[in-house]
């Protein structure tokens, strides 16, 4: 995760010229994979069956494992992020400020997630 987490970085402070026009959504499904990631880590420790359930269900599941705060900001994190990283012809993209403000709750929701012991 921390891997995503640096190419997130350097996607923010313009060091990957070549990603364009489409940095911002591509940085939003980094974003989304990384917190993915941390979820699929949590499972693998406490319930390795739930990594099998679409994600919807496992954002469920995790209010019984990790409690209701934490799996309440991670569905929310998660259904932002995917909203950002689809194109609606109608929306901008998201900007810089809350890509930073989403990758600062990826990194805390991922601590959080990994200090989970069952």
């Amino acid at each position: 995760m921390a891997e995503r987490l640096v190419v997130v970085d350097r996607l923010l402070d313009g060091s990957v010229p070549a990603a364009g026009a489409v940095w911002s959504r591509a940085t939003a499904w980094i974003l989304r994979i990384a917190l993915e990631q941390s979820v699929d880590e949590l499972w693998a420790r406490t319930e390795p069956d739930l990594a099998r359930c679409p994600m919807r269900a496992q954002l469920l599941a995790l209010r019984v494992i990790a409690g209701p705060s934490v799996a309440a900001r991670t569905a929310a994190l998660w259904t932002a992020l995917s909203h950002a990283a689809h194109h609606h012809d109608t929306e901008l993209a998201p900007g810089v400020s809350e890509l930073r403000r989403w990758r600062e709750d990826t990194a805390r929701i991922a601590g959080e997630l990994a200090a989970v012991r069952r």
